[in-house]
């Protein structure tokens, strides 16, 4: 029969009643499969914490966009940093670093292909059959770089009868958002699905200082999904997707001013500064400050069924493409404006087996095997800074190699008591090399040759647009690193089906990070020093219930992380510049949380959830370091950054079915998060304060047709989405969006 349609724009409602769902039937409540062990099993029989959102709840909530996700899954928080990267932490385990080889703690996947870098994400919410969330390291299956977990955004795959669909949204600042699907059989053993979205708004932002305005948005992605049956033993499927982004980056808003030169304090003396709405900024005049991205993705995916089991091929390509630009200072002066030419391209490999012996064991085996190499740059502009200079473009590249071998098992010792393990041996390396080029005027070329002279006693000299980082002999030289990491995670635990609908586990884990370069300026080679791989040992114990009827579930959590090596983002000092952006190890920290979800339909036509996650991070023993703004200071108990100590949801949904055609449905949503830091040191200048946000939506379907109102951010609040330091003289921080109504309608055949 042919499946329903959503696009729905960002709005997040709690109740799983959509008015149309774009992706084929979810499996019964009872029995909804989740990717967790790489097999199909019940979500409520997983031993560790899992959020299964189906795509009727991912189009119930309005669930559109990346960011959208944190509305809804306690414990995750999205962040877009000053470039424009995005950041997942879960339960407090995050990576920050703007540079685009910078190795996440969450990592992502689709349909199990790896995402290696958030910013490869971009089109992932399109055409969905389910996310899974899987929180802790996940290192045994999905391999490092999942210290936190790992978001897993599964396909709507083709239908065996026609089906098409769409659905156009209209929203405040001409927001219009249009995606559309076709489905179904090409011959008897080939079906095809494809999906496309296209979403447009007006800018949002408005200038400080002047008639001006930034923020649209230009964001076109599709996908292409074939999948071929030659046999019954054997299903072979390709997947080709992409995305094309030529939004506006968004301005920071001034809040503060700490930069040490008379001249630019001078300067700024009648600038405005404070928050005075979401919507007013500023930015340099006569520029163009946008995302210019265009991506692509190729996988091709075989399963064979076998004599002891089933074989599975995961094969994957993608390439990005980008040349953005961003404003960074927050004023309508260039302190901090950044170019971020980049490329990366990416393979990899995985093969595997699982099977069953007896009745008992159910096994994996596998491996797997990728290649990376990107290009990365940051053409940085200060003319009106504190520096000596008025510019700088820097230039890394990377080409990184992984293998990796995987075993994983679940043995039941009696019928309700199940033991499960798994471990991974990963062996990565990890290739730099990197400079800071003079932007061609010369200036930063005679500054660093000035330096470098006087500090050697010996005339150096570096041409315009030459390279500019000193090494320890203080003569200009590309930087060339490299890190190799061998490790091994593990991962074993219990779980106890104690009675109908009650399971309670345990389990202990260890997973691992790899090591990062960053890409920033640098007069010194040793900013570009690495930060080392981390480590953490995780222990989690939780209980999940569900009554017979399922109108009752609940699931808790407890767990307590163990880190060594954790990585952040703090200052490295150079030399020559003072505090620039650099990568720091932090020895031992740990996080320590818990976390429970609650869903309850008390009659027909109602649901009410509410979920909340308690997270408290710290680091332990000695820590000496510099804070957010490149202060020397005792960091020891700090909390890390970007890490909420409080994340609730909670909301209702009501549906009334006056016959099969008529069913009008209202929906509303709370979500909160508490106060944060964006830096170490814990200073005012950088704290995020706390925020609620009320999201609602009301509507009615009719036939094939479905209308519906929607709000976002009822209230007005006013929020802070990220604070930053990125310029030497100021502090700006990322507003998130107003107040903004519209309007939807789709059509599902």
């Amino acid at each position: 029969m042919g499946k329903s349609f959503s696009g729905y724009s960002v709005l997040a409602v709690v109740a799983a009643v959509p008015c149309s769902a774009m992706a084929q039937d979810a499996p019964p409540s009872g029995d909804i499969v989740v990717t967790a062990s790489k097999v199909g099993n019940d979500a409520a029989q997983e031993g560790r914490s899992v959020q299964l959102l189906e795509g009727a709840d991912i189009r119930a909530r309005g669930i559109t966009h990346l960011a959208d996700l944190a509305r809804t899954v306690p414990g995750l928080t999205y962040t877009q940093a000053s470039y424009g990267t995005p950041i997942y932490t879960i339960r407090g385990v995050g990576f920050y670093d703007s540079s685009l080889a910078a190795p996440p703690a969450v990592s992502l996947t689709i349909d199990e292909a790896p995402l290696p870098y958030p910013t490869l994400a971009g089109g992932a919410m399109l055409d969905l059959e389910r996310v899974v969330v899987l929180k802790g390291p996940q290192g045994t299956l999905y391999g490092q770089n999942s210290t936190g977990g790992t978001i897993n955004f599964v396909a709507a795959k083709p239908t065996d009868q026609l089906a098409f669909g769409a659905e156009e949204s209209i929203a405040r600042f001409g927001e219009s958002d249009t995606e559309a699907f076709v489905s179904g059989p090409i011959t008897a053993t080939v079906g095809m699905r494809l999906a496309a979205r296209y979403e447009r708004a007006g800018a949002w932002q408005r200038s400080d200082t002047r008639d001006d305005s930034l923020g649209a948005r230009d964001f076109l992605t599709a996908r292409l999904l074939t999948r071929w049956t030659p046999s019954a033993r054997t299903t072979i499927s390709l997947n080709l997707n992409g995305f094309r982004d030529r939004s506006d980056n968004e301005a920071g808003q001034l809040v503060g001013i700490y930069t040490t030169s008379p001249a630019v304090a001078a300067s700024l003396v009648n600038h405005p500064i404070g928050t005075r709405g979401n919507r007013v900024s500023d930015w340099g005049p006569r520029r163009t400050y946008g995302r210019h991205a265009d991506y692509g993705q190729a996988v091709l995916r075989i399963d064979t069924r076998a004599s002891f089991g089933t074989v599975t091929s995961i094969s994957s390509a993608q390439n990005l493409r980008r040349d953005d630009k961003t404003d960074s200072d927050g004023t309508n002066l260039q302190l901090f404006e950044a170019g971020l030419p980049g490329r990366a391209t990416i393979l990899a490999q995985e093969l595997r087996a699982s099977g069953d012996l007896g009745a008992s064991f159910h096994w994996i085996l596998g491996g797997n095997y990728q290649r990376e190499w990107i290009r990365d740059g940051l053409d940085a502009r200060f003319a009106d800074g504190n520096f000596p200079f008025d510019g700088t473009n820097v230039r890394t590249r990377q080409n990184v190699g992984t293998w990796a071998l995987f075993a994983n098992g679940d043995y039941a010792l009696t019928p309700e008591l199940v033991l499960e393990g798994g471990s991974r041996y990963t062996d990565e390396i990890r290739r730099f090399e990197g400079c800071s080029y003079d932007d061609g005027d010369g200036t930063g070329a005679a500054y660093v040759s000035r330096v470098a002279s006087l500090l050697s006693g010996s005339t150096v000299t570096i041409a315009p647009g030459g390279c500019a980082t000193l090494g320890a002999d203080l003569r200009p030289a590309v930087v060339q690193d490299k890190l190799k990491d061998r490790n091994w995670s593990w991962r074993t635990g219990l779980k106890w089906r104690a009675a109908d609908g009650l399971l309670i586990y345990a389990n202990i884990s260890r997973g691992h990070k790899s090591g990062a370069f960053i890409t920033t300026g640098a007069t010194s080679a040793g900013q570009f020093a690495p930060a080392r791989p981390e480590s953490v040992l995780a222990y989690e114990a939780g209980v999940k219930f569900s009554d017979e009827a399922q109108r009752f579930t609940v699931s808790a959590a407890g767990f307590y992380y163990d880190y060594d090596d954790k990585q952040l983002k703090g200052k490295a000092i150079d030399p020559r510049l003072g505090p620039l952006s650099g990568l720091i190890n932090v020895p031992r920290s740990h996080v320590v949380g818990a976390e429970i979800d609650l869903s309850w339909q008390p009659i027909a036509g109602i649901v009410l959830t509410a979920a909340g996650s308690r997270t408290r991070s710290r680091i332990d023993g000695d820590f000496l370091n510099y804070d957010g703004l490149g202060h020397r200071t005792d960091l020891s108990g700090e909390r890390f950054p970007l890490t909420p100590g409080w994340h609730l949801t909670g909301g209702a949904d009501y549906r009334r079915e006056i016959n099969e055609d008529w069913k009008p449905f209202f929906g509303a949503h709370v979500s909160y998060q508490s106060r944060t830091n964006a830096g170490l040191g814990n200073l005012p200048l950088l704290a995020m304060p706390g925020y609620a946000l009320i999201d609602a939506r009301a509507g009615v379907p009719w036939g094939r047709w479905a209308g519906e109102m929607f709000v976002q951010n009822l209230g007005g609040a006013r929020y802070a989405t990220f604070i930053s330091a990125v310029s030497p003289d100021t502090v700006v921080r990322l507003a998130g969006r107003p107040r903004t109504l519209g309007l939807r309608l789709s059509y599902q055949l």
